[in-house]
């Protein structure tokens, strides 16, 4: 009876922290180009600001693993909201090129160290009160987050018709206040923050011993096909279905959510009963297959059925990486380390990607040429397979 008592305070302690954080960042994250336009800057120079983010976001994902394990996570990951609370205070005070590229930076590196160590947190809860890790509380925290997106987003939009700086604002006064809440709320729960308990252990010696490991692999090969793949359909879908095929900006951004969230539905339900292989397979496979008909079909409509199944399965691989990185923790005393050089690896790797992309754009002419690219990129996921195989009859025996 305890145990399940101790499981539903962690199950809320993690959802309410994801949904609140979640609500506050998305309120801008449809906003910045909107914002730097209003204010003067040439859309040209736009996507220039922005790629200070990946800069930002490859700087602070080393140290983010290291600080959280050293430190305490929920340390790092009120460090992590405060970072980008001051980004947001550096657009409202200053207005030029310089100031919004720096509060890029420093969106990157907050959105690094907040980057899996939330799911550290809670994995490290699970190990002390000897709970086993739970596909369907991973499930439920991407629902979460893909609503609070969408809520987040739509305040963020409403709050900008008003005045510009409207949903910088209240990103800004969410986000500064949430270690309080943090704090506040383990209290309440009587839990404490955690991290390893290895502090001595060489972090060099430490990362590299990671790549020995198949769970290692598994995530890291799953990252990259999944954020390869999908980084195309992120970064155009509003040129795509909107600008080129005529379609209303809210009803596309509007479905599209909706989409990813009746994805991390059908994950919650179906991984209590399949296997993580054969989920793998089934995501990676139909994206494949949405891809290559998306290249080749013409109509609009049929093209716009086939981005909300491109985004349905979408939410259902956000819920599997997820429960994939729950379970690849699990016993691991630098959780969060081992989290963040995944990411960071697959950050360099998705960063050379999008290079890779514009020069295939370039040469093609044509943008539809990038869903096969998109389909060659998630073959990559298939090449885990047969680790999980072997894990999977490892565990058996």
């Amino acid at each position: 009876m305890k145990s399940k008592s101790v499981s539903f305070k962690i199950a809320v302690l993690f959802l309410t922290f994801t949904a609140v954080f979640t609500l506050f960042r998305s309120s801008m994250s449809g906003i910045f180009s909107l914002f730097y336009a209003k204010n003067g800057i040439p859309n040209a120079n736009i996507s220039s600001i922005k790629s200070f983010q990946n800069i930002g976001i490859m700087l602070g994902l080393l140290p983010a693993g290291y600080l959280a394990d050293r430190i305490g996570r929920l340390k790092v990951l009120s460090l992590s909201s405060i970072i980008i609370a001051s980004s947001f205070l550096i657009l409202i005070l200053f207005r030029n090129f310089l100031f919004f590229s720096l509060a890029e930076l420093l969106y990157g590196i907050g959105l690094a160290l907040n980057s899996g160590t939330l799911i550290a947190y809670i994995t490290d809860l699970q190990e002390q009160n000897h709970l086993s890790p739970n596909s369907k509380l991973i499930g439920m925290q991407v629902i979460i987050l893909n609503l609070t997106t969408l809520i987040g987003g739509n305040i963020g939009t409403g709050l900008f018709a008003i005045a510009d700086t409207a949903p910088v604002w209240f990103a800004l006064i969410g986000l500064g206040s949430y270690p309080t809440f943090i704090f506040g709320m383990i209290k309440f729960l009587s839990f404490s923050d955690n991290k390893a308990t290895h502090k001595r252990k060489n972090n060099i010696k430490n990362i590299a011993s990671f790549f020995k490991k198949r769970n290692f692999w598994i995530l890291l090969l799953l990252n990259i096909g999944y954020d390869c793949g999908t980084q195309f359909i992120l970064i155009y879908w509003s040129i795509i279905y909107v600008e080129k095929l005529g379609f209303n900006l809210s009803l596309v951004y509007t479905l599209f959510m909706c989409a990813l969230i009746l994805g991390s539905l059908i994950f919650n339900r179906i991984s209590t009963f399949a296997s993580s292989r054969s989920i793998t397979i089934l995501n990676t496979v139909c994206m494949i297959f949405v891809f290559i008909l998306s290249g080749i079909i013409e109509n609009k409509y049929l093209l716009l059925i086939l981005f909300l199944l491109i985004e349905l399965l979408m939410g259902m691989m956000s819920g599997q990486i997820s429960a994939t990185s729950n379970e690849a923790i699990y016993g691991e005393s630098n959780k969060s380390t081992m989290l963040s050089t995944v990411s960071f690896v697959a950050e360099i790797l998705v960063s050379l990607s999008l290079f890779v992309s514009n020069a295939i754009m370039k040469l093609a002419g044509n943008l539809k040429v990038m869903f096969f690219v998109s389909a060659a990129y998630f073959s990559i996921v298939l090449l885990i397979i047969s680790l999980i195989k072997q894990k999977e009859e490892l565990s058996a025996k």
